[in-house]
């Protein structure tokens, strides 16, 4: 049995989170687990083991998070010291840069397009990263842009994990909606590009016949509703806000859109393919090419391509064939990420 640190910013409802949550449950089967916050003021996610709170909460400007990261670095390195843990594991840019500082040893988890991070993240990363023994891309395309942008020798794959069991377990029944519906989940950012999902959406046959659920919220809520009024969509696309278990408009969607403009390992893509919810997502870098397989558990679609992604829901929603050909792969798809697979790999570094 080993004594294993899992680091992250915070408990709160999120992909990252859940990911994190998924390996500490797989990992404390045969192991002890602590989670380590940095701040726990909306903690949605039980930790299977102890939870320690290092209260460092996040700071908004620059010269505070800079003060933050050797806070937070401080904080845990006494911690560490104090438990003397075997394995430390990082998630996230918060969580990984002062992990990077304290413990060479520790292996990060990079949850996110790396060209994707700010000026100060980026510089961040080039000064810590090389420190540390692992890094942990999420997927083949993140590792690939670590090692040509950054030039980091130690970087490996391993997969988000999911957990199908504790997934259904959270469906008592699927959402219930007057039509049929497809489902899109995630915050409303710019980066999401829910302005390209609801002009497909708008432009396409299946409109007349289902609609469309948004399950999120964000700071683009307001515009994204403007644009529903304007294309006289009020009465089809339906904001149904952030929910805490977002498994039943999964389980009772007749498939799942994912329109970013990037990504890094979707985990909203593996879970409505463990609830057999199809999908229908933009070939994005990186992440969703590592998930669906076009023309096996899904479709893929040109990278910010509206008439595609508009001819890619009539198809899947007009085609039962096709639809039920991916839904009887979905499961199988899935099941090299089961949370006893992942974890191997994990003590296996």
């Amino acid at each position: 049995m080993k004594k294993i640190a899992i680091v992250i910013a915070d408990l709160d409802l999120g992909g990252g989170q859940r990911v994190a949550i998924n390996l500490a449950n797989a990992l404390a089967k045969n192991n002890e687990v602590s989670i380590i916050v940095f701040q726990d003021d909306d903690t949605h996610y039980k930790a299977p083991g102890k939870l320690i709170h290092l209260d460092c909460p996040q700071k908004s400007s620059i010269l505070g998070k800079v003060f933050n990261v050797f806070k937070r670095a401080y904080n845990l390195r006494k911690t560490i010291k104090n438990e003397q843990f075997d394995y430390v594991y990082g998630f996230m840019e918060t969580a990984n840069f002062p992990t990077a500082m304290v413990f060479k040893n520790a292996a990060l988890s990079v949850h996110c397009n790396p060209r994707e991070l700010s000026f100060f993240e980026s510089a961040l990363v080039k000064l810590t990263y090389h420190r540390v023994k692992n890094i942990i891309a999420v997927s083949e395309d993140v590792a690939s842009i670590l090692r040509s942008d950054y030039g980091l020798k130690n970087v490996s794959r391993i997969y988000n994990p999911v957990d199908v069991e504790d997934i259904t377990a959270q469906v008592d029944q699927p959402y219930q909606h007057p039509k049929p519906y497809i489902v899109a989940l995630g915050r409303f950012h710019e980066v999401k590009r829910y302005d390209l999902l609801i002009n497909a959406y708008s432009n396409s046959k299946m409109q007349q016949d289902c609609d469309l659920v948004i399950v999120g919220d964000g700071e683009l809520r307001p515009e994204l509703e403007a644009q529903v009024k304007q294309l006289k969509l009020e009465n089809k696309v339906h904001f149904v806000g952030t929910q805490s278990n977002p498994f039943p408009y999964l389980a009772g969607a007749r498939f799942i859109t994912l329109s970013s403009r990037t990504e890094a390992f979707p985990m909203v893509l593996i879970e409505a393919l463990a609830l057999k919810c199809p999908v229908v997502a933009t070939d994005c870098p990186t992440g969703p090419r590592e998930i669906v397989e076009h023309g096996v558990n899904g479709l893929l679609v040109e990278n910010e391509n509206t008439v595609e992604f508009s001819k890619a829901i009539d198809q899947l929603f007009y085609d039962v064939e096709l639809h039920q050909h991916f839904q009887s792969n979905a499961l199988a798809s899935i099941q090299h990420l089961t949370g006893e697979t992942i974890a191997k790999e994990w003590l296996a570094l």
